[in-house]
């Protein structure tokens, strides 16, 4: 089995709070921080307490590293579906890149064992430098996250909620659309069968009714009419809806935008 399927294998006996992922993250990133400073300066204080310190906080780094990893997941899956393609990608990425510093951690608390056996200045000095390329990759890490709040909108409510009226509003509008098409078929049906009735009566018509069949003429000429002048009317009241239902979906697109905003400006 591979080391991200080993991961994903893992199933917790108790259920992971939702939205739990941001509080283990922020401990994630400031403690490999605060190993790195004690590191620095263990090297002109050279205590050894100092470096009982920095790996009992290794070992918790790691407990809290697997933590993020199993919240992130649970997290994850809960807004998988409401991202798009490119938010789906990023969110994959970000996965991966969490347990590959799971498993860097655990590599990280072992070799600052070796050091400590060793209690060289070139072994702690090696020791920072790896420490310090970790860094890179939680800080890395860090930002991926922060974009798939900020740009994607993982796990923001009101996002979620807008997205949700946005989708509501767009099958309404083509609801609107498809009773549209229908009422414009059967307008046109209706406007055709007077005109096949007024050609045969006209045709069957003889010489000693003319005064009638111009009558039957003249009625189905006003009841023709009438159909165009209300087919006409029910397409401009359509047309009028569908107007309506697209204003009203700018206005909640707009509304989506700003929560979204609103929502970036209040977390930063």
């Amino acid at each position: 089995m591979d080391l991200i399927g080993l991961i994903d294998s893992i199933k917790l006996p108790v259920e992971i709070p939702l939205l739990l992922h941001p509080v283990t993250v922020h401990f994630a990133i400031a403690i490999p921080v605060i190993v790195m400073l004690l590191e620095i300066v263990n090297l002109f204080t050279k205590r050894k307490c100092v470096g009982v310190i920095s790996t009992l906080l290794l070992l918790l780094a790691l407990g809290v590293y697997f933590a993020a990893v199993m919240t992130g997941k649970h997290d994850g899956s809960e807004t998988f579906s409401l991202l798009n393609a490119d938010g789906k990608a990023e969110l994959k990425e970000h996965k991966m890149l969490g347990i590959y510093l799971l498993y860097g951690m655990g590599a990280l608390f072992i070799l600052r064992l070796i050091v400590a056996a060793f209690q060289g200045m070139l072994a702690k000095l090696f020791f920072i430098i790896v420490l310090a390329v970790f860094l890179g990759f939680v800080f890395k890490q860090g930002k991926e996250g922060g974009e798939l709040v900020y740009t994607y909108g993982a796990n923001v409510k009101a996002v979620s909620v807008m997205d949700d009226k946005i989708m509501d509003l767009e099958d309404e509008l083509q609801s609107c659309k498809s009773s549209l098409n229908k009422k414009s078929t059967t307008s046109s049906s209706s406007t055709k069968a007077p005109v096949v009735s007024s050609s045969s009566e006209a045709s069957s018509s003889s010489s000693s009714q003319a005064s009638v069949a111009q009558e039957k003429s003249s009625s189905s000429t006003k009841s023709q009419t009438s159909s165009q002048t209300t087919s006409s009317s029910q397409s401009s009241s359509s047309e009028n809806l569908m107007q309506k239902a697209q204003k009203a979906l700018g206005q909640i697109k707009g509304m989506a935008s700003s929560a979204q905003e609103a929502v970036s400006s209040a977390l930063q």
